[in-house]
């Protein structure tokens, strides 16, 4: 079965750990069996989470099609820097400006379609909201966006908040 990565060139990620030092990685997979990979993000270089820190809280962004509240996350287009991507994908999900100040984790995300495989990289960024007001601006993928005390796990793709 033929495998599609989606990750940041050797000299991002080099970037990356100078500028925050070298994070965990670490490696999961997750069954998607009943789905099929249509490949709409050709141009895809991973996805950037969020770990936002606001008024001592972490932000927790629900989206419409989902019941749980998530870490912002989004992917970051292979014409963009990573940085960058995570800062927009910051204000489109809560309406925060952040200032990324450490790289906490690499999760290299093997998904198994059912007809083919996707292995996404998925950077974890420690960050402080610096302005905005908490308030999603894609409002048609996300529902609401919200304050959680600092308890979040990891599941099936994605940083759940409790």
């Amino acid at each position: 079965m033929n495998i599609r990565t989606e990750k940041p060139e050797e000299d991002e990620l080099k970037e990356l750990y100078r500028r925050y030092g070298e994070p965990d990685i670490k490696e999961e997979e997750v069954s998607l069996a009943s789905l099929e990979y249509t490949g709409d993000y050709p141009d895809c270089k991973g996805e950037a989470v969020l770990l936002i820190d606001k008024e001592d809280r972490i932000v927790g962004v629900r989206h419409h099609r989902g019941e749980k509240f998530v870490l912002p996350m989004g992917r970051v287009w292979e014409k963009e820097d990573f940085v960058e991507g995570a800062k927009r994908e910051a204000r489109e999900e809560t309406g925060l400006d952040v200032d990324l100040k450490g790289l906490k984790e690499i999760r290299k995300v093997l998904f198994h379609f059912s007809n083919a495989e996707l292995e996404r990289w998925q950077l974890l960024f420690e960050a402080e909201a610096v302005s905005g007001k908490l308030e999603p601006k894609d409002e048609e993928e996300i529902a609401e966006a919200k304050l959680f005390d600092a308890d979040w796990y990891w599941s099936k793709g994605f940083y759940i908040l409790r």
